[in-house]
């Protein structure tokens, strides 16, 4: 890449994030009252954005502003949304390794029958793995989507990339700042759940409820409704809050880091291999099937109607709005025209009948 094409590719990535800042300076009034917190504004701007490209964008300023800010010297401000865009690029690349093109023709309904198989191409025509393996073990069936499977992945990658795929649980010990000479103090499991709980009844007057059995079995976040509904009061900003705050936080940056994910899958693949993979994706990563449907109607896709099957009987929904021909379109803000999953269905089933008698009539 020469210094010009380098120089065009970082204003346009400027572009982008002033576009968003600017999505989120013109939000009409009536949706500011509804804008509470940073994860509403970013679902309301993520719900306006139709180029998925974009909503990588959007994940990355909320990423910069709610993670990185403030946290890191300059250096750090200005590398680490850099280094998480690349993690997703990473993750999509992967699954494109694991997935190829042949073998997501191979695995999902479509108009493609391939021959190729993963499993032949990386074990049975592999000389190298021939040749390591004696013969006793030449017999063992391998499975290459097994065998390069998400944990192993995941393993491979760096500790600190690592994290963005373990699971967020909460500080085992939260102490609550409060005005009283005893220390206030909750002991959780990691899901949240209180084990044991320190000197609360003297937060409150009235000792009708005692409060450190009252709260054991109970979630983190029940502990701060009852208190906040009850008027006892807390220091601002105390830890109780702080605890709950960061680990919502956390669960949210990596349930949209794999959103990203899929969103990269779509736009890599192309208009019929990308939903697909990602299809594929969305069921291992417990993400929502209806992404990689909304974007994959390829109205020139013979296999359509097989794709928009395979998404109905893994639970989609008929009445689901999707985008026609996304990956055809001439521009990023070209407007989409949108359809239906059920009148997709109505539109495909005469054309499929047609056809199978058009087979039928061949064959006699």
């Amino acid at each position: 890449m020469n210094i010009k094409e380098e120089l065009m590719k970082l204003k346009t990535g400027l572009l982008t994030r002033r576009d968003i800042e600017e999505k989120e300076q013109n939000i009409s009034n009536d949706t500011i009252k509804i804008v509470k917190d940073e994860y509403t504004t970013y679902r309301y701007i993520n719900s306006r954005l139709r180029n998925l490209d974009d909503k990588v964008d959007n994940y990355i300023n909320w990423y910069f502003k709610n993670a990185v800010k403030g946290h890191y010297t300059p250096i750090g401000e200005y590398s680490e949304p850099r280094r998480m865009r690349d993690l997703i690029e990473k993750v999509a690349v992967w699954y494109e390794l694991r997935y190829p093109k042949y073998e997501v023709n191979r695995l999902m309904p479509g108009s493609s029958e391939e021959r190729t198989e993963i499993n032949e191409v990386m074990f049975n025509n592999n000389q190298y793995f021939n040749d390591t393996l004696d013969n006793s073990s030449k017999n063992i069936n391998l499975n290459w989507s097994d065998f390069y499977n998400k944990e192993v992945f995941i393993k491979s990658l760096p500790s600190d990339e690592q994290f963005m795929f373990r699971e967020v649980y909460y500080s085992s010990n939260v102490t609550i700042d409060a005005n009283v000479p005893y220390l206030v103090r909750l002991h959780l499991t990691p899901d949240g759940i209180v084990d044991n709980a320190e000197n609360f009844n003297y937060l409150k007057e009235d000792n009708f409820i005692d409060l450190d059995s009252y709260f054991v079995g109970k979630h983190i976040k029940e502990v701060l409704q009852y208190l906040k509904s009850n008027n006892i009061s807390l220091n601002h900003n105390n830890n109780l809050e702080e605890a709950i705050k960061w680990h919502d936080k956390w669960v949210f940056l990596k349930d949209e880091f794999l959103n990203c994910v899929m969103y990269r899958i779509i736009e890599r693949g192309g208009n019929r291999i990308g939903p697909r993979r990602a299809f594929l994706f969305a069921k291992e990563f417990n993400r929502n099937i209806d992404v990689p449907m909304m974007y994959g109607v390829d109205t020139s896709d013979p296999g359509l109607k097989l794709f928009v099957d395979e998404y109905i009987k893994a639970g989609g929904f008929k009445d689901l709005v999707c985008y026609e021909n996304y990956h055809s379109k001439s521009s990023k803000n070209e407007k989409l025209e949108t359809i239906k999953v059920g009148e997709i269905i109505d539109w495909l089933e005469p054309i499929e009948k047609r056809s199978k008698g058009r087979q039928y009539v061949n064959k006699h």
